[in-house]
């Protein structure tokens, strides 16, 4: 007689053999599919929310995840990866089913504000039509009431501004969630920063700012302005290839745009400072009359850099010819004019005393005090060897620059389209021999 332990051995209740194999197969199966996986650890992770904040949070780190990527294969208004990787994955999740899955697609329903959100808040609907509950703070997430909107800026140096933007949720307490806005880099939006309330960022200004002679102020800001003003900013960082965004930046991208959409209001109109030819030419001539440029002639090195840094930051920069400090000083000299100008030694030489004498007529127009003037003239020293030896190395302008080079050095008149076609069918033909 076949003793109760060989019985073991060779096999238990069918039933529960039955559930034995089907988790071991479950088990296998996850194992070998990396999406079933993922959506299951989105479910679990989900599952754990507490509140609306928290799932809010938590959806927008989930797109954020994938924004980097938003150039790989796809235009920058297009919504091509979010539906590339996190279609798949919404699609997964509802698979699974379960309050993990109905917790996930309630949070990206509401965070995703495109087709990956319809397509999650779609799921949604099937889950609650087959008795899926909703999480405790399934009602609350859909609606965020907005307290107060504010702005923080200096008005010296005047690098950028953050649009400070306090709500609550029905199950939770304040929060304000920040979108850093900087105007050197052609108005980007380059930080977002999540805090507990405006009150307690005003606190923050007052006691920890590293700058004392930079006074930053708090003040209100209408619902409209502020709603525009953040999705032109960061309109332009989606557009830019590689921005110098902070760290949180992706994590909290999603719920500031979601923020910014709750604002009351139509969105205003923000114009966009623009800088006529003429206005460039009349802003130019009255520098080369004034104190600072006197001896300056218009045809000279001296005048045609001031006019590079006008056009730099008209164009480049945020619209304001007249707004320089250290930060707009380092990127002009070590970035902009050996990556972007072509020109003879000489002018790159003239830059130190011409870009000093623009920054303190600049700066007198403006009426910023002495100091502020003297603590931007003083970075185009430290900046100056660098900002040479990058264009004798030959690193600045790339390919394009390198060719316009060459045929200057060979008396080609580039204004002459039939000369410079003639010399870059011979500089390709070179290449092609090399």
């Amino acid at each position: 007689m076949a003793s109760s332990k060989n019985r073991r051995r060779r096999g238990g209740h069918p039933a529960k053999e039955a559930q034995r194999r089907e988790r071991e197969r479950a088990r296998r199966e996850a194992s070998s599919d990396p999406l079933r996986r993922v959506a299951k650890t989105i479910c679990r992770e989900a599952a754990e929310l507490e509140d609306a904040l928290d799932g809010e949070l938590w959806a927008s780190a989930l797109l954020g995840s994938w924004w980097p990527r938003r150039h790989d294969r796809f235009d920058a208004d297009d919504e091509g990866v979010d539906l590339e990787i996190g279609g798949p994955l919404v699609a997964e999740v509802a698979r699974l089913g379960g309050p993990g899955a109905m917790a996930a697609l309630s949070a990206i329903g509401e965070l995703s504000d495109g087709e990956l959100g319809v397509r999650a808040l779609s799921h949604v609907a099937t889950l609650l039509a087959a008795g899926v509950p909703r999480p405790t703070w399934g009602e609350a997430i859909g609606e965020a009431h907005v307290l107060r909107t504010a702005v923080m800026r200096e008005d010296i140096f005047d690098d950028g501004i953050t649009i400070f933007v306090e709500a609550t949720h029905d199950d939770g307490e304040p929060h304000a969630i920040g979108v850093y806005i900087d105007h050197n880099l052609g108005m980007i939006a380059k930080d977002i920063l999540l805090a507990d309330s405006i009150d307690r960022v005003e606190e923050l200004m007052s006691s920890s700012n590293p700058d004392e002679q930079v006074p930053l102020r708090l003040e209100p800001i209408g619902q409209p302005e502020a709603c525009a003003r953040i999705h032109d900013a960061m309109a332009m960082t989606d557009m830019t290839l590689d921005p110098p965004v902070g760290d949180d930046y992706a994590s909290l991208r999603a719920l500031a745009l979601l923020r910014a959409d709750e604002l009351s209001g139509p969105m205003a109109e923000v114009p966009t400072p623009e800088v006529s030819t003429e206005a460039r030419e009349r802003m130019l001539s009255d520098f080369c009359r004034s104190p600072e440029g006197e001896g300056f002639a218009l045809d000279g090195d001296e005048a045609f850099v001031a006019s590079l840094a006008i056009d730099f930051c008209a164009d480049y920069v945020d619209g304001q010819p007249l707004r320089w400090s250290p930060v707009v000083v380092e990127i002009f000299m070590t970035d902009w004019l050996p990556r972007k100008v072509l020109a003879d030694h000489s002018t790159f030489e003239a830059v130190p005393a011409a870009l000093d004498a623009w920054l303190r007529y600049a700066g007198r127009l403006r009426g910023i005090p002495d100091w502020a003037i003297r603590r931007s003239t003083e970075e185009i020293g430290i900046w100056t060897e660098e900002m040479l030896e990058t264009l004798e190395a030959g690193h600045g302008g790339g390919m394009a620059k390198d060719l316009l080079t060459a045929a200057e050095a060979a008396g080609v008149d580039i204004a002459d389209q039939a000369a410079l076609a003639t010399f870059i069918a011979g500089w390709n033909a070179r290449s092609d021999t090399a």
